[in-house]
């Protein structure tokens, strides 16, 4: 996939990087849940990889709070992904 940022003022084109759990550096399960809630929720998070503010992947169609991009890293968190690789790494 090709996404397009906005780079200071000039639209740039780069790869999405599809974000895994492993490199968001969370400890502890709850840590993690607590992320993927506050996207699910529309609040909205910082990127943990690089502070940046998240935001919507589809800003123009319906909206879907699953899908979340940080304009600063270019990482892709698609959330129910996020959360099957949560169930499956670190379970209850």
């Amino acid at each position: 996939m090709i996404d397009y940022r906005l780079k200071g003022h000039a639209l740039q084109r780069g790869p999405m990087k599809k974000t895994t759990l492993d490199e968001l550096g969370f400890e502890a399960r709850g840590e993690a849940v607590r992320f993927l809630k506050k996207l699910w929720t529309g609040e909205g998070a910082d990127c943990p990889v690089c502070g940046e503010k998240l935001e919507l992947l589809h800003k123009k169609a319906k909206k879907n709070v699953c899908d979340w991009q940080c304009p600063g890293c270019g990482r892709v968190f698609r959330t129910i992904h996020l959360l099957d690789e949560l169930n499956e790494t670190m379970p209850k």
